[in-house]
């Protein structure tokens, strides 16, 4: 066959035309999931199919909404004003369209399709629209393009919420307001708003107008010396001075009006009969003592008025809130008047009851009975276990997953907020640096990592979890910013341990959309913590012949150097590619950096020790802490050093003096014994008040190489490390160390490793 040098021409400009076109639509659909992985989901979908194209908003682009759902234009809002366009709403066939649909089997699922020529959202109810919504606003970019996606979407668990403390510290309306926003984008559904406590009264009671004048103001901020030196006087509204406030019924409506437009129930808290300091100062006679006084926390149960006031107060609760369930607090009742009040010695005789402990659990029981009658249910810290669980009460496990495997087991609801995963009161990283906190460790990786579900807990007992909370109590959170602070970016990761398969949740995944997240946050003025941190996991070798440093940065952008001699890493120091296995002995200093990390973050400091003692045998002449045994013989000398948390299951806890000898196997050379112990002074943690160590060759004949006391100022309010150095020049099979406590009983020393080399 001939071709003409015109037909040779125009099949070569076809083949280019064609070239072309290709290499544009591979253009486009690099762009296109380009698109979606610059956004960040959070939470993770149950399901997402990438798609090929984009939608764009534009002026034209409408909106219908099926006429069964309520109140639609509060949807629509929710959009044009994220969005800064006005979405016209049109009865049917808009470009954008909501419908509801029997078809979706979650009560709160949703089904989203984006497609180039129109965004289709259906759910089976309001609840699913409006997470329906939230997942659109994160997928749209600040040019109106949201990548072509299809997504099948459903909540793993029913309640996700978060608490705010307002008593310790007083956060006004509009600071609530954007925090529910903020949940809203999230799809955490529960706001539990602690309104009062001993720190403060926080709402307006009509029947008891004095909580409001004289539980309310405070004579000092500071928390520290308000408290802890045991002021704990409040002063009367408008004095000079005076600290505090109260939201007023019309501020809780607003607030309530708000959270219901975006999806979310707040669960007020009415605390009783402990934390309840603000109230004697306001009504006195409702205590056992009839007066005020720095010891004061519980009221009188044996007195009636004591009921006639909560349930009063009850009354205008409920009023305001239209919560299922109304919080009681029941936690930490100091019980240190009851047993001598005649009223409530009287109580007991009356109601047959044994002990304190049924005592509080009567008051809670009939409380509960007084909101069963007003068709409410009750929920309270898991406290209210002891003495007897109300027959129909949920509870919220905090001390650990103990007290919510105990009431699931009983067949009672509960909701996972165990303090060791989940309180965001505690520091998120290390370095003095840090805003002052109550004390604990739980970085963003160790709420990521939480399940709701114990593996304790019988399987067939795991539809009483309701779901899962995390709280930020605020008696070192003064401000707004160090608010956001605490609670950013670890609310990302309590939203996806909330919401997400369990089997679909990856951590490393997760790292990469919170940083994207938490940086857009930033932008956007939230003072979000800046992922600053490194991970550290010790282990062992496989072989067992090296102690194993494995690092991980929290910031996806950034990269982490360190050395091994102590110094400090620079942008020229080894760069972290992989786990360093140490078979001596190290001082690892490792320092994030990159866009994104701030110059002065504090590097991470990890020592490593292959000492003579790892793994030898040792006798304990005392007992440890049943809650913290950590890895109990092995404990002390697995090579394994805590974290900054006595939290972590490392760190060996003891309420008497520790006294333990190890047996080397051998008579050796010693030259050097140390043990580092930790102070978290708010939870009675303390340095022990002096350290000895003696040494021995047959285990009988022991000679002290010396005896040091803490150096540690016990009323440092910020965690403390210490670590208590011993030389000697002799040789010995048998090391043995006591620490004396030196303080009242309850009160705790931690230590996680004793190094003898």
């Amino acid at each position: 066959m001939v071709l003409s040098l015109t037909s040779l021409l125009m099949f070569r400009l076809h083949r280019l035309f064609l070239a072309g076109m290709l290499c544009l639509l591979s253009l486009v659909a690099c762009r296109d999931k380009h698109l979606l992985e610059e956004r960040s989901l959070i939470p993770k979908p149950v399901t997402l199919r990438s798609l090929d194209g984009h939608f764009v908003l534009s002026d034209q682009t409408t909106i219908s909404v099926d006429p069964s759902v309520d109140a639609p234009e509060t949807l629509v809002d929710l959009l044009s004003s994220s969005w800064s366009c006005s979405l016209k709403l049109q009865s049917q066939g808009g470009t954008i369209r909501f419908s509801l649909s029997d078809a979706v089997a979650h009560p709160e699922g949703y089904h989203l399709e984006v497609l180039p020529e129109g965004i289709r959202l259906v759910a089976r109810g309001r609840a699913g629209l409006l997470h329906g919504i939230q997942t659109l606003l994160q997928l749209a970019d600040g040019k109106g393009y949201l990548p072509s996606v299809e997504i099948e979407d459903a909540p793993r668990f029913a309640y996700r919420g978060l608490m705010l403390d307002v008593s310790r510290h007083f956060y006004n309306k509009e600071f609530v307001v954007k925090l529910l926003d903020e949940m809203a984008r999230l799809k955490l559904n529960r706001f539990h708003w602690h309104l009062v406590d001993g720190g403060g009264w926080r709402m307006q009671v009509d029947s008891y107008p004095r909580l409001m004048s004289h539980a309310a103001w405070r004579s000092i901020e500071d928390w520290d010396k308000w408290w802890h030196q045991r002021v704990r006087t409040f002063v009367p509204e408008g004095t000079e001075g005076a600290y505090g406030g109260y939201y007023t019924k019309e501020e809780i409506r607003e607030v309530v009006a708000h959270a219901t437009k975006l999806g979310i129930t707040v669960v007020p808290e009415i605390e009783m009969p402990g934390h309840s300091n603000e109230v004697a100062a306001a009504y006195p006679e409702l205590f056992c003592q009839g007066r005020w006084s720095t010891s004061v926390a519980d009221v009188c149960i044996g007195r009636e008025e004591t009921f006639t006031f909560f349930e009063r107060i009850l009354d205008e609760t409920l009023e305001l809130f239209p919560s299922e369930y109304i919080h009681i607090g029941g936690d930490e009742a100091a019980m240190n008047h009851w047993g001598d009040c005649s009223k409530c010695k009287a109580r007991m005789r009356r109601e047959g009851l044994k002990d304190l402990h049924e005592l509080q659990s009567y008051m809670i029981k009939r409380i509960e009975r007084y909101l069963n009658s007003k068709g409410r249910k009750l929920i309270g810290w898991d406290e209210i276990l002891m003495g007897g669980l109300a027959p129909e009460a949920t509870v919220m496990s905090w001390r650990g997953e103990q007290g919510g495997i105990e009431a699931a087991s009983a067949g009672h609801d509960v909701v996972m907020t165990p303090n060791g995963s989940l309180y965001l009161d505690y520091y998120q990283t290390y370095g003095m640096e840090q805003p002052r906190a109550i004390g604990g460790y739980v970085p963003l990786e160790k709420v990521y990592a939480y399940n709701p579900v114990p593996k304790a807990l019988d399987p067939e007992r795991e539809h009483h979890i309701l779901g899962v909370q995390a709280n930020l109590w605020t008696e070192y959170v003064g401000s707004e910013e160090q608010a956001w602070y605490m609670l950013f970016p670890r609310a990302l990761a309590l939203a996806e341990v909330a919401w997400s398969p369990q089997k679909s949740r990856d951590y490393e995944d997760f790292r990469v959309r919170a940083t994207r997240y938490n940086d857009g946050l930033r932008v956007r003025g939230v003072n979000a913590y800046p992922m600053s941190g490194v991970n550290a996991h010790i282990s062992r070798s496989e072989d067992g012949a090296a102690l194993r440093l494995t690092l991980s940065a929290e910031h996806a952008g950034a990269i982490i150097r360190y050395t091994t001699d102590g110094s400090m890493p620079t942008e020229e120091s080894l760069r972290y590619e992989g786990p360093i296995d140490v078979i001596d002995s190290a001082l690892v200093v490792a320092k994030p950096f990159g866009k994104g990390i701030p110059s002065d973050v504090a590097p991470r400091y990890l020592r490593l020790d292959k000492h003579l003692a790892l793994d030898k045998s040792v006798r304990y002449d005392c007992k440890w802490n049943e809650r913290y045994s950590a890895s109990k013989e092995l404990s002390l000398v697995d090579g394994i050093k805590g974290t900054p948390t006595y939290l972590d299951g490392l760190w060996q806890g003891f309420t008497e003096p520790m006294d333990v000898t190890i047996d080397l196997g051998a008579v050796k050379p010693v030259r050097h014994v140390l043990a580092t112990f930790m102070q978290e002074r708010e939870q009675w943690v303390y340095m022990p008040r002096e350290v000895e160590v003696w040494i021995s060759e047959d285990g009988k004949a022991f000679h002290s190489i010396g005896r040091v006391a803490s150096r540690t100022d016990e009323h440092e309010p910020r965690p403390v490390f210490e670590t208590f150095d011993f030389y000697a020049e002799g040789k010995a099979r048998y090391v043995r160390m006591r620490a004396d406590i030196g303080r009242s009983p309850g009160h705790f020393i931690f230590t996680d490793e004793i190094v003898v080399w």
